[in-house]
This record gives structure tokens, C-alpha cells and sequence, in this order.
């Protein structure tokens, strides 16, 4: 906002305004008419805003200013950092609520005061010099006092002093050190007694100093690499030279980081070279103990330890873990070990293999039981009966524990068993063994499906069927799984039989059940349930998927003309079909397939019928 400025008094300002009403329209104000009237108003109280604008303006300046004014003494008072003025005669002109504090006596009484009184006599040549270098050389000196206050205790301060000019004099600046002097008396006090202590069980000891590169090593750090203390440079440069060039720069950055700060200590593992030109394994530790005000290190101090023989057994420990890791793989099992909480420490690599296989994510550091879930898809009574096995064996209730049946996931085709063993060991690790006995099951399932197949036809037996069936209906209902059945019937086969006799219309069973077969899947099952009629079991199979099977038996079915003896015989199929939904038994399920195969016959066969939707026109 710009303002106009105000005349300097009251009589200027009306003087200025009697010259602008003789200069308008040169009319006195007895001719002047209502409207020039009102604008002379109007410009007027114009006048009369802008002069309270301004003096509306002045005020807050003139409360910002007292404000920042309160808030400068504030922060001179009560800066951390003492400030003392002197004149050239050394008396105090002027200082702050921390330069009293400092001086030990309230600000009034101590200003006149001699400031050299206060430094201890046998510093004040010192700041004589101090005071005469800065008014000569025009620059600030800087270095620490100690200042002696009659029935106060020796304090320490950091000085600056400033020459500002022959008016004022100098200008001292006071930072209190008296408590990190007390720090530094206690840490050489504790690093004497330390490096005594470590002498005398033999470990090293070195003293860095980092601005020049001196090192100070003890007598131990000598013994361990086989040399008298006067042999050894006592610079940084030549004992980083003995380290291993292969360690040397992780010795480096980790000594680098400390100097900037990033880190307060160290320790590294590292070999050095003996005397003898021996490799020696140290542990080296190193903390800083004093930083320059920009934060830069200025002193290290640490420890050398010889860890030679712990390396040895280590590389010792890794040779037998390879080894032990190395057996444990070649073992076809597959196997975990399971720490004291049940979580898996270690696998070997067929069981590493089989998790792959199952999409199993990294398993180590995971519990036992939950990646079990996975595996058996959640079966509760796996699970459970396993958890109480590793309970019991846990708790030394059974030498070991196996599961009393081959184990199966609801979409895995393989087989295998389980068994507990404890370790005995401090740790209560336990191994579990995984064996997969999927080739033999897989043998007794086709042994026991070729007992209880149709002998004419392939397809299993009613009986073998429905007792397979029932339990894919009670596996479906507990994973939640889709399950559709279809209910087969061929048509006119009386005729078949009449007409070419009962040898072609077992041909034709035969060539339907192998036409069948040939469209449905793997895990699909076909049954003879009586003369001329079968059911196939879809399990895992939608609606949608049911009907396209069923579609493409009809279609098949139709392409594939039954020869016997030089004859083509052609025959057709209906197909009535149904879903799992609220069925509480596979027979149950059966006669609603039965009820959609008798619409399928009656609309015409050759087609197929879905019990879910009874009003669906079948499919030709």
C-alpha cells in the first residue's frame, strides 16, 4: 500500500489545502453549487481516511519494532554464550545475564569492574596478549581461561575477544567449559587405569591422535605381533600398512566414518602381518573421544585382541556344517528341523524342491505347523493330529511320533507320511521327515480300482463307483469344491441288440466307454451302474464346465459309429446332469441326475437335461 505523505504541521497542511480550493474551477465557496459541494466533501473525508490509514500504519510499525527490540535484549540477556564489553582501561561497559552468571555477581554491581581481576593470576599475561593481539592485528583471538571468583570454585571458560574500535573497546565472548575440563581430567584419569588393566591380561592398546597421525600403542599391542614397542612407527599410516590388503579398506571406511561422524565406535575383524611374517586374526575396537567444534574426530582410542584361535574354530564349525548340510541334502526325504517352538531352522534340499513345487515361499524362520496347512490345504484333522504328535514328543511324552495314514493335499496327487524325532539335544530341536510314498499309494489305488472294474466295459463297478463317490462328495463339502455328476443312458440299445445281436451291442458298450474316456479329464471317474447306463464323476468342476464336457460326449458320441463285423453302428446318448449344492449324500445326488436324464428321454433323447435348471432345453 502507498500513502500520500502528510504535510509536517497543521498550518502547512492548511496552507496546502487553501491553495487547491483557489485552483478549483476559480469559484468561491459561496458560488459553488450542490454537486461541486459534494465532491469537495468527498475528497475530504478521502483526506481524512488516508491520514488514519497512515497513522494506523505507524502504530503496528511502532509496536513491531518495540517488539523486536524486547525480543534482541531477550536474546542477549539470555544467550548460552556470554558477552562481556571492556574499555580501553579493561573496565566492563557493558554484559549479559550469562557474563554475570559467569562472574559470579549481579550485572550492576559489576559493571566498572575490572574484567583482568577476574582471571587467575597466572593467566592473565595470557590475556593481556590476548587483548593486545586483537586490537592490533584487527582479528579475534581465541583460547581458554580460568576465572577465580573470591568463594567460588575455579571455573574454565573459552574466550573470543574482538577489538570493535576506540569508543567501545573489546568486545569478550564466554562459553562455560568448566564441566567437559572436569570430562577430560576423568577420562585420562579412566584411561590410564584401563590401559594398565588391559596390559596386564595382554591385550593392546592405541592412542590415535588424528589431526597429526601420531599413534601411541602399548606395550602389549607390540607383543601381539611379535615386536618391542621401539619398533614399531608410531604412525597411523604405517600400522594400517601391516593390515591385510583384503581388509584394509573395510578398516578404512570404518575408520573413516567415525572421523565424520557418522558413527562414535568401531570394531572390525581383521588379520595383520607379525614380524615373523605371520597372519594374525585381531579384533580391533576404537571409540572417539574428543571432536573438533565442526564435528571432525580429534582423538580414538581402542583395543587390539587376538581372536586367531576363535577363527580357526570357526572355519573348523563351517567345514563340519558344510559337511553335516552336505549329508543332510543327499537324504531323498523330505526333511526340516524344528527348533524348541516349533519354528523351522533348517531344511534340506528335497524338501526345498517340494516347496518350490507347491509355491511355497522361503520356509526357513516360519512355523512348522502353518506352512503344514498350507501343504494339506487347511485339514483340520491333519493338522490337528500333527500339532499333538509335536506336542507330545516335545514334552518327552513319546520317543517319537508317525501319522497313521499317507497324508494327501486336496489338489496335490502325492502321497506321503510323517514323522516326529527329537534331537535330545540342548536346543529341543526336533526333525521332521516328510516321505513320499505317492508311487506306492498310487500302486494299492490302481491294485484296488482294478478289482472293482467292469469286466466288459472298463468302467469301475457300481459298487467301487459309489463308494468313490462318496467320498469325493465328503471331500467336495469340506474344501468347498464344485462337483457336477452326470447320469449316461444309451438310446434304443434294445434295438442293438435285436437287430445285430448281443456280441455287437457289447461292442458298443465297449467302443462308448472308450469314446467317453477318451473326452473326459484325468481326475474324472466313469461307472457301469447298470445294463446300457453310466455316471462320470467331475470333480472340482463347474456348472459351465459340467455341461461342456457333457456336450462334447453327445458330439463324440455321435462322430463315432460303433463297426462290428464290417458294420458301422450308430448310436446316441442322453445325458442328465447335476451340481453339488445343499445334497447331504452322493445317492441323493444320483436320482436328481436320474430325474434330469428321464426329461432328456422323454424331449427327444440324444440330448442332455441339467437338474438346475429344469427348464433348460437340452442340447442336440
Amino acid at each position: 500500500m502507498v500513502y500520500r505523505k502528510n504535510p509536517l504541521d497543521h498550518e502547512a497542511l492548511r496552507q496546502m489545502a487553501m491553495a487547491r480550493l483557489s485552483v478549483r474551477d476559480g469559484l468561491p465557496a459561496a458560488t459553488l453549487d450542490l454537486q461541486q459541494a459534494q465532491h469537495l466533501i468527498e475528497e475530504l473525508e478521502i483526506m481524512q481516511i488516508e491520514l488514519e490509514l497512515q497513522n494506523d500504519h505507524l502504530s503496528t510499525a511502532r509496536a513491531q519494532l518495540e517488539l523486536a527490540l524486547n525480543q534482541s535484549n531477550e536474546l542477549y540477556d539470555f544467550s548460552p554464550v556470554g558477552n562481556v564489553l571492556i574499555d580501553a582501561a579493561g573496565a566492563i561497559t557493558k554484559l549479559n545475564l550469562t557474563g554475570a552468571q559467569l562472574l559470579c555477581a549481579e550485572r550492576a554491581r559489576l559493571l566498572g569492574c575490572r574484567f583482568g581481576l577476574f582471571v587467575t593470576e597466572g593467566q592473565r599475561v595470557q590475556f593481556n596478549d590476548m587483548l593486545a593481539r586483537a586490537r592490533t592485528e584487527r582479528e579475534a583471538q581465541t583460547g581458554e581461561l580460568a576465572l577465580q571468583v573470591s568463594g567460588q570454585d575455579l571455573s574454565h571458560v573459552q574466550v573470543r575477544v574482538l577489538w570493535v574500535d576506540a569508543a567501545a573497546g573489546w568486545q569478550i565472548g564466554l562459553v562455560d567449559v568448566t564441566e567437559r575440563r572436569h570430562m577430560e581430567e576423568q577420562l585420562r584419569g579412566g584411561e590410564e587405569r584401563l590401559t594398565l588393566a588391559l596390559s596386564a591380561v595382554g591385550d593392546g592398546v592405541w592412542d590415535w591422535q588424528v589431526r597429526s597421525g601420531e599413534v601411541m600403542v602399548s606395550k602389549g599391542f607390540a607383543d601381539l605381533l611379535g615386536f618391542a614397542q621401539d619398533e614399531l612407527d608410531h604412525q597411523i599410516s604405517d600400522l594400517v600398512y601391516l593390515a591385510h590388503p583384503d581388509d584394509k579398506p573395510q578398516l578404512m571406511q570404518k575408520l573413516q566414518d567415525c572421523i565424520v561422524g557418522k558413527s562414535d565406535r568401531f570394531h572390525v575383524e581383521q588379520r595383520a602381518q607379525c614380524r615373523d611374517g605371520r597372519w594374525k586374526w585381531l579384533l580391533v575396537r576404537g571409540a572417539v573421544v574428543l571432536r573438533a567444534a565442526d564435528g571432525q574426530a580429534v582423538r580414538f582410542i581402542g583395543t587390539m585382541v587376538d581372536v586367531s584361535k576363535n577363527k580357526e574354530t570357526e572355519a573348523a564349525l563351517a567345514v563340519a556344517a558344510r559337511f553335516q548340510q552336505a549329508v543332510f541334502d543327499s537324504i531323498s526325504a523330505q526333511v526340516v528341523v524344528l527348533d524348541q517352538a516349533g519354528t523351522i531352522v533348517q531344511t534340506n534340499a528335497a524338501w526345498r524342491r517340494y516347496a518350490s513345487e507347491l509355491d511355497c515361499e522361503e520356509t526357513v524362520g516360519k512355523c512348522y505347523l502353518a506352512v503344514l496347512a498350507d501343504i494339506v490345504a487347511h485339514d483340520q484333522q491333519v493338522s490337528q493330529a500333527v500339532a499333538a504328535g509335536l506336542a507330545a514328543v516335545a514334552a518327552g511324552e513319546l520317543p517319537y511320533f508317525y501319522a497313521s495314514e499317507p497324508i494327501q493335499g486336496p489338489c496335490s496327487k502325492r502321497w506321503f507320511t510323517i514323522k516326529v524325532t527329537p534331537v535330545h539335544d540342548e536346543a529341543h530341536r526336533m526333525v521332521v521327515t516328510h516321505e513320499d510314498v505317492s508311487v506306492l499309494k498310487r500302486a494299492e489305488l490302481a491294485s484296488a480300482a482294478l478289482a472293482n472294474v467292469d469286466t466288459l466295459t472298463g468302467a469301475l463297478s457300481r459298487q467301487h463307483f459309489m463308494s468313490l463317490a462318496e467320498q469325493e462328495l465328503a471331500r467336495s463339502q469340506r474344501y468347498e469344491l464344485p462337483l457336477v455328476v452326470l447320469m449316461l443312458d444309451l438310446d434304443y440299445f434294445k434295438r442293438v441288440n435285436d437287430s445285430y445281436g448281443h456280441s455287437a451291442g457289447d461292442a458298443v458298450l465297449q467302443g462308448f466307454v472308450q469314446t467317453a474316456t477318451a473326452v473326459l479329464r484325468e481326475s474324472d471317474t466313469i461307472g457301469r451302474i447298470g445294463g446300457e447306463e453310466f455316471a462320470v464323476l467331475l470333480p472340482n468342476t463347474t456348472r459351465e464346465g459340467g455341461c461342456v464336457l457333457a456336450n462334447r460326449i453327445l458330439e463324440e458320441v455321435r462322430s463315432r459309429p460303433v463297426e462290428v463285423g464290417g458294420k458301422r453302428i450308430a448310436y446316441t446318448v442322453s445325458i442328465g446332469a447335476e451340481s453339488l449344492s445343499n445334497q447331504t449324500s452322493f445317492a441323493a445326488l444320483l436320482a436328481q441326475c436320474d430325474a434330469a436324464l428321464y426329461r432328456a428321454k422323454n424331449g427327444g433323447r440324444d440330448r442332455l437335461e441339467v437338474s438346475w435348471e429344469s427348464s433348460t432345453e437340452g442340447s442336440h
